[in-house]
């Protein structure tokens, strides 16, 4: 295995201090966003269509109406439930986006 870096305390410290400033962390966020730019310019990977469509399952038609009926779901959640409930009921596919949104949901309201 090859020698990953790893930034010591101090300069983790440095770091987040750093970003407290917010001119140093929109510069920061900028070059990290012209890096990621400049990497899929030159990919043929299809990113629009990256993860597929899938016919969602029951329990996640289950989380889709907890979502409806959760006064502080956000606008995307509500859409993204929408979308899976409506596939659900005509056993269509639903882009996977959409499953992966009410997943997360689920995950986040799961009682342990």
């Amino acid at each position: 295995m090859a020698y990953k870096w790893k930034p010591s305390a101090a300069q983790r410290r440095a770091f987040a201090q750093r970003m407290q400033d917010p001119a140093e962390a929109a510069a920061y966020a900028q070059r990290k966003q012209d890096k990621a730019d400049k990497r899929r310019v030159g990919s043929r990977f299809d990113y629009a269509s990256a993860g597929g469509e899938y016919v969602p399952t029951q329990a996640q038609h289950a989380t889709a109406w907890q979502i409806m009926a959760d006064h502080n779901a956000t606008r995307k959640q509500k859409d993204a439930a929408g979308l899976v409930m409506s596939a659900y009921a005509c056993n269509e596919r639903t882009h996977h986006d959409n499953i992966h949104i009410v997943n997360d949901y689920y995950r986040s309201h799961a009682t342990h």
